[in-house]
């Protein structure tokens, strides 16, 4: 008989008691209240509070100096610590990362010759060149954008090769960057 009681009620004997297996539960359920969970807040905080600084500079309104180099008018937004003009009108690289380069020129007037503006990298690299048609329409635009690894120290300045006589200086020709 007491083999079908045994049978009946499977192996577990009735005076079994769960009580180490609750406290475990408990145990652990405090570790992560006490020690997980604060750790997370304070992860939160500290990313949170740290909002990035995002430099944006940004070229409009080019007027003609002497041997077409191109005077811009620049609005730096946070960038004191990464880029400056220069008084030779040169954007300065303060801090070494990824930049994204972008610029665009607006031809207003039909012209015999192709239009292009050179981006360069201190005085005899070219970082890009674009150029635009000669097709018979009165405006025609070009514009790039990319990433771009810069040094510290780096100077860019952009030239355009035909002058400013045959381009839109308004809002359509522009050139600039932000800290990626």
């Amino acid at each position: 008989m007491e083999t079908s009681n045994f049978l009946q009620n499977g192996n577990i004997p009735k005076d079994t008691n769960n009580s180490g297996c609750n406290r475990m539960n408990l145990c652990t359920l405090a570790l992560l209240i006490l020690v997980v969970v604060p750790l997370l807040i304070v992860c939160f905080l500290c990313l949170h509070s740290q909002s990035p600084e995002i430099c944006w500079a940004h070229a409009t309104s080019p007027s003609e100096h002497r041997d077409h180099d191109i005077i811009w008018k620049w609005n730096l937004t946070d960038c004191s610590s990464f880029v400056r003009n220069g008084s030779d009108q040169k954007l300065e690289i303060l801090q070494s990362g990824m930049y994204f380069i972008y610029a665009q020129v607006t031809r207003i007037k039909k012209i015999e010759s192709y239009f292009t503006m050179l981006l360069y990298k201190d005085e005899n690299i070219v970082l890009n060149q674009m150029t635009g048609t000669n097709t018979g329409e009165n405006t025609a635009s070009i514009n790039f954008g990319r990433p771009y690894f810069l040094s510290k120290g780096e100077k860019l300045f952009c030239k355009v090769n035909d002058g400013l006589e045959h381009i839109l200086t308004e809002n359509l020709t522009y050139w600039g960057l932000y800290k990626m």
